[in-house]
């Protein structure tokens, strides 16, 4: 297993329209061969093309709201699905009118599923429990229902002591794996070695939040606590502080504090508003109050580790 196994595609860190410089809010996590999808705004297949991932890879998509910025490049990216003979089931979450808004476009474009498609309202909880990871979710502050995410990957065997092994006779092969997942064996000379013996500590599984369109939310700072990574709203500075308090979003600076306080590893800046040609006065301002902070642009990659 490598230790670069979650790594974070920002498709695009645009928001409200698109531009040519940003795309619309579509964030990609991949790991072990599988996708999982945080928004889809428009344009969101061919970024996906651009960052050599495969929709067929998609698993589950997560809407944080039904604003257009952030849903609709969802029914073209069904459609390119069936138009490549997807087989594999696929799951989307988002906020009540989810289901009612995909479904009724799909109705209406005349799209022919030919694999299974279940597409959940929710707002509060944990939403998705599978084998390598879950995902839980809160309400946003957006003036509409809207939800921010957190994605938390399964935790793994700590480091494999081969010295120690070889000391309490194991060979390598068979016996080694079964240890590292957690199972006792018995050595060919018939010693009971346990995977306590052998294995380091677990190495804690990566957090990752997502606000969504949010102004500064308390309840984020709980739910994102000490996060690998926090994607934060950051659609304008503090000069238009005005702006971003009156349609329920947050600054670069607001961002920052959220992430300060729930005492993330690094925060990463997005829904960048059209107005700003550059997101160098974002990045001036939330370094000031939380120095482990980037604006990353479209197609941009954040590889993280797992912790020793």
């Amino acid at each position: 297993m490598t230790k670069k196994i979650v790594r974070v595609h920002f498709l695009g860190v645009g928001g409200g329209i698109p531009s040519l410089i940003r795309a619309p809010p579509s964030i990609a996590v991949s790991f072990h061969g599988r996708v999982l999808l945080f928004d889809c705004g428009e344009g969101t297949q061919l970024q996906l093309q651009r960052a050599g991932l495969s929709p067929q890879r998609i698993r589950e998509i997560f809407i944080s709201h039904l604003h257009g910025d952030h849903v609709l490049g969802l029914p073209g990216l069904i459609s390119t699905m069936i138009m490549l003979n997807r087989t594999k089931s696929l799951t989307i979450y988002g906020p009540p009118g989810t289901k009612e808004f995909t479904e009724i476009t799909l109705e209406s474009t005349h799209a022919h599923l030919d694999f299974p498609l279940e597409i959940i309202d929710v707002m509060k909880g944990e939403i998705s429990h599978q084998e390598l990871y879950a995902v839980n979710c809160l309400p946003a502050l957006h003036g509409v229902p809207a939800i921010s995410y957190v994605l938390k990957m399964a935790d793994i065997p700590g480091k494999f002591d081969t010295d120690k092994a070889e000391q309490l006779g194991v060979p390598s092969g068979p016996l080694r794996k079964r240890l590292y997942k957690g199972l006792q064996i018995e050595t060919p000379e018939g010693r009971i070695v346990k995977p306590l013996d052998v294995l380091g500590p677990p190495r804690i599984g990566i957090r990752i939040a997502f606000s969504g369109d949010t102004a500064p939310n308390q309840d984020l700072v709980k739910a994102a606590k000490k996060a690998s990574l926090l994607v934060h709203d950051a659609t304008f500075t503090m000069a238009h502080l005005e702006n971003a308090t009156k349609y329920q979003h947050s600054t670069a600076a607001q961002a920052a504090e959220i992430a300060k306080l729930a005492q993330v590893s690094h925060l990463a800046l997005v829904h960048i508003s059209p107005r700003y040609a550059s997101t160098q006065e974002h990045q001036q301002e939330a370094q000031a109050v939380f120095p482990h902070c980037s604006a990353p642009e479209d197609l941009e990659c954040i590889e993280l580790n797992f912790s020793e």
